[in-house]
Protein backbone atom coordinates (compact mmCIF):
# COMPACT_ATOMS: atom_id res chain seq x y z
CA UNK A 1 0.00 0.00 0.00
CA UNK A 2 2.80 2.42 0.89
CA UNK A 3 4.59 1.66 -2.37
CA UNK A 4 1.42 2.38 -4.31
CA UNK A 5 0.89 5.71 -2.56
CA UNK A 6 4.44 6.83 -3.30
CA UNK A 7 4.04 5.94 -7.00
CA UNK A 8 1.10 8.37 -7.02
CA UNK A 9 3.46 11.20 -6.11
CA UNK A 10 2.68 11.38 -2.40
CA UNK A 11 5.61 12.38 -0.20
CA UNK A 12 5.32 10.05 2.79
CA UNK A 13 7.78 9.01 5.45
CA UNK A 14 7.20 5.26 5.70
CA UNK A 15 7.59 4.96 9.49
CA UNK A 16 5.50 8.03 10.31
CA UNK A 17 2.75 6.99 7.91
CA UNK A 18 2.78 3.44 9.29
CA UNK A 19 2.24 4.76 12.83
CA UNK A 20 -0.62 7.00 11.73
CA UNK A 21 -2.22 4.16 9.76
CA UNK A 22 -1.96 1.71 12.66
CA UNK A 23 -3.45 4.29 15.02
CA UNK A 24 -6.44 4.82 12.72
CA UNK A 25 -6.79 1.08 12.17
CA UNK A 26 -6.83 0.40 15.92
CA UNK A 27 -9.35 3.20 16.47
CA UNK A 28 -11.63 1.66 13.84
CA UNK A 29 -11.21 -1.76 15.44
CA UNK A 30 -12.21 -0.34 18.83
CA UNK A 31 -15.38 1.11 17.30
CA UNK A 32 -16.06 -2.25 15.68
CA UNK A 33 -15.58 -4.17 18.92
CA UNK A 34 -17.56 -1.88 21.20
CA UNK A 35 -20.14 -0.25 18.96
CA UNK A 36 -20.44 -2.97 16.30
CA UNK A 37 -19.88 -0.24 13.71
CA UNK A 38 -17.66 -1.01 10.73
CA UNK A 39 -15.36 1.63 9.29
CA UNK A 40 -14.29 0.44 5.82
CA UNK A 41 -10.59 0.15 5.09
CA UNK A 42 -10.62 2.86 2.42
CA UNK A 43 -11.94 5.30 5.02
CA UNK A 44 -9.22 4.24 7.47
CA UNK A 45 -6.60 4.94 4.79
CA UNK A 46 -8.22 8.30 4.01
CA UNK A 47 -8.04 9.27 7.69
CA UNK A 48 -4.38 8.23 7.88
CA UNK A 49 -3.56 10.36 4.83
CA UNK A 50 -5.32 13.37 6.33
CA UNK A 51 -3.41 12.90 9.59
CA UNK A 52 -0.25 12.87 7.47
CA UNK A 53 -1.20 16.29 6.08
CA UNK A 54 -2.28 14.94 2.71
CA UNK A 55 -5.88 15.93 2.23
CA UNK A 56 -7.35 14.96 -1.12
CA UNK A 57 -10.57 15.11 -3.09
CA UNK A 58 -12.72 12.00 -3.49
CA UNK A 59 -12.03 8.39 -2.53
CA UNK A 60 -10.30 7.07 -5.67
CA UNK A 61 -6.83 7.15 -4.13
CA UNK A 62 -7.80 5.51 -0.79
CA UNK A 63 -9.88 2.91 -2.66
CA UNK A 64 -6.98 1.98 -4.95
CA UNK A 65 -4.65 1.88 -1.94
CA UNK A 66 -7.11 -0.44 -0.18
CA UNK A 67 -7.00 -2.82 -3.15
CA UNK A 68 -3.19 -2.92 -2.88
CA UNK A 69 -3.40 -3.47 0.88
CA UNK A 70 -5.59 -6.56 0.52
CA UNK A 71 -3.79 -8.22 -2.41
CA UNK A 72 -1.63 -10.52 -0.21
CA UNK A 73 -4.62 -11.57 1.92
CA UNK A 74 -6.80 -12.28 -1.11
CA UNK A 75 -4.07 -14.43 -2.65
CA UNK A 76 -3.35 -16.35 0.58
CA UNK A 77 -6.86 -17.52 1.49
CA UNK A 78 -7.40 -21.26 1.17
CA UNK A 79 -10.62 -23.28 0.94
CA UNK A 80 -11.39 -26.04 3.45
CA UNK A 81 -11.34 -29.45 1.71
CA UNK A 82 -15.06 -30.11 2.21
CA UNK A 83 -16.27 -26.67 1.11
CA UNK A 84 -17.25 -27.39 -2.50
CA UNK A 85 -18.79 -30.76 -1.65
CA UNK A 86 -20.92 -29.25 1.11
CA UNK A 87 -22.08 -26.23 -0.86
CA UNK A 88 -22.88 -28.38 -3.89
CA UNK A 89 -24.96 -30.74 -1.74
CA UNK A 90 -26.88 -27.87 -0.15
CA UNK A 91 -27.48 -26.32 -3.55
CA UNK A 92 -28.85 -29.61 -4.86
CA UNK A 93 -31.18 -29.82 -1.85
CA UNK A 94 -32.65 -26.49 -2.91
CA UNK A 95 -31.25 -24.22 -0.19
CA UNK A 96 -30.88 -20.53 -0.95
CA UNK A 97 -27.50 -19.60 0.49
CA UNK A 98 -25.93 -16.34 1.55
CA UNK A 99 -22.86 -15.02 3.32
CA UNK A 100 -22.76 -12.44 6.11
CA UNK A 101 -19.18 -11.45 6.84
CA UNK A 102 -17.62 -9.12 9.38
CA UNK A 103 -14.86 -7.55 7.30
CA UNK A 104 -13.25 -4.16 6.79
CA UNK A 105 -13.48 -4.48 3.02
CA UNK A 106 -16.47 -5.41 0.90
CA UNK A 107 -14.12 -5.59 -2.07
CA UNK A 108 -11.91 -8.19 -0.34
CA UNK A 109 -14.85 -10.42 0.60
CA UNK A 110 -16.08 -10.55 -3.00
CA UNK A 111 -12.56 -10.89 -4.41
CA UNK A 112 -11.74 -13.86 -2.15
CA UNK A 113 -14.95 -15.66 -3.09
CA UNK A 114 -14.46 -14.98 -6.80
CA UNK A 115 -10.81 -16.07 -6.74
CA UNK A 116 -11.79 -19.40 -5.13
CA UNK A 117 -14.84 -19.89 -7.40
CA UNK A 118 -17.26 -19.78 -4.47
CA UNK A 119 -19.33 -16.72 -5.31
CA UNK A 120 -21.69 -18.62 -7.62
CA UNK A 121 -23.11 -20.63 -4.72
CA UNK A 122 -24.52 -17.57 -2.95
CA UNK A 123 -27.62 -15.57 -3.75
CA UNK A 124 -26.53 -12.76 -1.46
CA UNK A 125 -23.12 -11.72 -0.11
CA UNK A 126 -23.18 -9.08 2.62
CA UNK A 127 -20.23 -7.53 4.42
CA UNK A 128 -20.14 -5.31 7.46
CA UNK A 129 -18.00 -2.87 5.45
CA UNK A 130 -20.79 -2.37 2.92
CA UNK A 131 -23.50 -1.91 5.56
CA UNK A 132 -21.21 -0.25 8.15
CA UNK A 133 -22.60 -2.47 10.91
CA UNK A 134 -21.28 -5.74 12.27
CA UNK A 135 -22.69 -9.00 13.47
CA UNK A 136 -24.30 -9.65 15.94
CA UNK A 137 -26.42 -6.54 15.23
CA UNK A 138 -29.82 -7.65 13.91
CA UNK A 139 -29.92 -5.32 10.92
CA UNK A 140 -27.27 -7.22 9.00
CA UNK A 141 -29.10 -10.53 9.50
CA UNK A 142 -32.41 -8.92 8.52
CA UNK A 143 -30.85 -7.65 5.30
CA UNK A 144 -29.59 -11.13 4.46
CA UNK A 145 -32.96 -12.75 5.16
CA UNK A 146 -34.73 -10.13 3.06
CA UNK A 147 -32.29 -10.61 0.19
CA UNK A 148 -32.85 -14.37 0.29
CA UNK A 149 -36.60 -13.98 0.63
CA UNK A 150 -36.86 -16.28 3.65
CA UNK A 151 -38.09 -16.10 7.23
CA UNK A 152 -35.73 -16.38 10.18
CA UNK A 153 -37.61 -19.44 11.45
CA UNK A 154 -36.89 -21.22 8.14
CA UNK A 155 -33.18 -20.36 8.18
CA UNK A 156 -29.97 -21.90 9.47
CA UNK A 157 -26.83 -19.89 10.19
CA UNK A 158 -23.42 -21.58 10.22
CA UNK A 159 -20.52 -19.68 11.77
CA UNK A 160 -17.38 -20.00 13.87
CA UNK A 161 -17.97 -17.09 16.29
CA UNK A 162 -20.20 -17.49 19.31
CA UNK A 163 -20.79 -13.76 19.70
CA UNK A 164 -21.11 -12.69 16.08
CA UNK A 165 -22.73 -15.78 14.57
CA UNK A 166 -24.52 -17.77 17.26
CA UNK A 167 -25.76 -14.89 19.43
CA UNK A 168 -26.69 -12.80 16.40
CA UNK A 169 -28.60 -15.51 14.56
CA UNK A 170 -30.34 -16.89 17.66
CA UNK A 171 -31.62 -13.43 18.56
CA UNK A 172 -33.16 -13.28 15.09
CA UNK A 173 -34.97 -16.60 15.62
CA UNK A 174 -32.72 -18.58 13.30
CA UNK A 175 -31.27 -22.01 13.99
CA UNK A 176 -27.53 -21.84 14.51
CA UNK A 177 -24.69 -24.27 13.93
CA UNK A 178 -21.38 -23.42 15.61
CA UNK A 179 -18.39 -24.76 13.69
CA UNK A 180 -15.35 -25.23 15.92
CA UNK A 181 -12.44 -23.55 14.17
CA UNK A 182 -11.12 -21.25 16.90
CA UNK A 183 -11.28 -20.97 20.70
CA UNK A 184 -14.84 -20.73 22.00
CA UNK A 185 -15.78 -17.39 23.53
CA UNK A 186 -17.38 -17.46 26.97
CA UNK A 187 -21.10 -17.19 26.14
CA UNK A 188 -22.97 -19.03 28.89
CA UNK A 189 -26.27 -17.28 28.13
CA UNK A 190 -26.68 -18.80 24.67
CA UNK A 191 -26.07 -22.17 23.07
CA UNK A 192 -26.05 -23.11 19.40
CA UNK A 193 -28.59 -25.62 18.14
CA UNK A 194 -25.67 -27.81 17.07
CA UNK A 195 -21.90 -27.78 17.35
CA UNK A 196 -19.74 -29.39 14.64
CA UNK A 197 -16.11 -29.73 13.66
CA UNK A 198 -16.44 -29.39 9.90
CA UNK A 199 -18.73 -28.36 7.07
CA UNK A 200 -19.35 -32.03 6.33
CA UNK A 201 -20.75 -32.46 9.84
CA UNK A 202 -22.84 -29.30 9.40
CA UNK A 203 -24.30 -30.78 6.21
CA UNK A 204 -25.27 -33.90 8.16
CA UNK A 205 -27.03 -31.84 10.82
CA UNK A 206 -28.89 -29.75 8.24
CA UNK A 207 -29.95 -32.88 6.34
CA UNK A 208 -31.26 -34.47 9.55
CA UNK A 209 -33.23 -31.35 10.43
CA UNK A 210 -34.63 -31.24 6.90
CA UNK A 211 -35.76 -34.86 7.30
CA UNK A 212 -37.58 -34.02 10.53
CA UNK A 213 -35.04 -35.34 13.05
CA UNK A 214 -34.74 -33.18 16.15
CA UNK A 215 -31.20 -34.19 17.15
Amino acid sequence: MYNYLTTQGLQLDSQKFAKKFVKQFNHASDEANFGKIEIPMEEIISRALKKSGLDHQGMDLPTNAMVEFFKPEIESWQVYPDTFETLTALERQGYAMGIVSNAKSDYAVHAILERRNLDGFFKTILSSAALRIRKPRPEIFSQALSSLGVKASDSIFVGDSMEADVVGSKRMGMRSIHILRKPIEDMHFVNPDARVGSLTEALGVITNWNNGHAD
